[in-house]
C-alpha cells in the first residue's frame, strides 16, 4: 500500500516535504503545493485509511497505532534530508511520527511546520471533540471555517462526519507522555480567527524543540481562508530554501 500521493520535484530530489491533514482531511489539501516550493523539493502527502481511494478502510483512531503504521513507509523517504507540515490532527501525527524516527533512525525532520494544533503538553489535555453528537459536531465544524457549501451538502456531510469523529479521536484527550523535545527548526501557524487555539496556545509549541522556533499568524479560523494559505506557502518554501542553502554550505 502506497500511504504517500508523489508530486515530483522540479530537477534532483534534495528535500522531501511530507504533509499530513487535518480530521477529515486528504491527500487533496496539499494539491498544487509542489508549485510553490523551491526547486528540488519534492512533496508526499499523506493517504490515509478512511478517506479518498482508501475510503473503503477503517480510519484509525488511536494515534500510537497510526504512526506504528506510518513509520515503516515514512522510513523509506529519510535518505535524502526531509521536512513535515501537519495541519490540526496532522500536526499531532507528524510530531509524534518524528519523534519515533529519531529513536528508530537517529534523524529528525530538517524542518517542523505545525498549523492549528494545540501543543504537546504533560500537564493540559487536548480537547476531546469526537463525543460531539452530529449536531455539535456541525456547529464546532462551522465555527473552525468549514465553508458554508460544504456544509450545506448533506450526502457529503453524511460521509464526512463520521470520519472526522474517528479522527479527533486521534487528538482527543492527548497528554504527551514523552516529553522529550526536539531540536529540529519549528514554525507554528495559526489562523487569526481561529476560536479554538489561541496566539498563546500555539506558542507553547516552543517547548517542542530546543531549536529554532517561530510563531506565524494568518488569515482564517482553524481552516485557513485562501490568502492564509498563500502565506502559510510563502513561509515554508522561504523556510525550506533556507534550509537547502543551509545543507549546501
Amino acid at each position: 500500500m502506497n500511504w504517500f500521493a508523489h508530486a515530483p520535484a522540479s530537477g534532483e530530489v534534495r528535500l522531501r516535504l511530507l504533509c499530513f491533514p487535518y480530521a477529515g482531511g486528504s491527500a487533496t489539501v496539499f494539491r498544487g503545493w509542489e508549485a510553490a516550493v523551491p526547486d528540488g523539493v519534492e512533496v508526499l502527502a499523506a493517504r490515509l485509511p478512511g478517506r479518498a481511494d482508501r475510503w473503503r478502510e477503517e480510519p484509525f483512531t488511536d494515534l500510537d497505532l497510526l504512526v506504528d503504521a506510518l513509520a515503516e513507509p515514512v522510513s523509506r523517504y529519510v535518505d535524502e534530508p526531509f521536512a513535515f507540515f501537519g495541519h490540526s490532527m496532522g500536526a499531532l501525527i507528524s510530531f509524534e511520527l518524528a519523534r519515533r524516527l529519531r529513536r528508530d533512525h537517529g534523524r529528525e525532520p530538517a524542518y517542523l511546520f505545525v498549523a492549528s494544533c494545540n501543543p504537546p503538553l504533560a500537564d493540559v489535555p487536548m480537547p476531546v471533540l469526537a463525543s460531539l453528537d452530529d449536531e455539535g459536531l456541525r456547529a464546532k465544524l462551522a465555527d473552525l471555517g468549514l465553508a458554508d457549501d460544504v456544509l450545506a451538502e448533506e450526502e457529503l456531510m453524511e460521509v464526512m462526519l463520521p470520519l472526522v469523529r474517528a479522527d479527533l479521536h486521534i487528538a482527543d484527550g492527548y497528554v504527551d507522555r514523552d516529553g522529550e523535545p526536539l531540536s529540529c527548526p519549528m514554525t507554528a501557524f495559526r489562523g487569526r480567527r481561529d476560536p479554538m487555539v489561541d496566539e498563546a496556545d500555539m506558542a507553547q509549541w516552543a517547548r517542542g524543540t530546543t531549536g529554532p522556533f517561530a510563531l506565524r499568524s494568518v488569515e482564517g479560523a482553524h481552516l485557513f481562508d485562501d490568502p492564509g494559505w498563500r502565506d502559510v506557502l510563502t513561509a515554508v518554501s522561504d523556510e525550506l530554501d533556507s534550509a537547502l542553502l543551509r545543507k549546501e554550505a
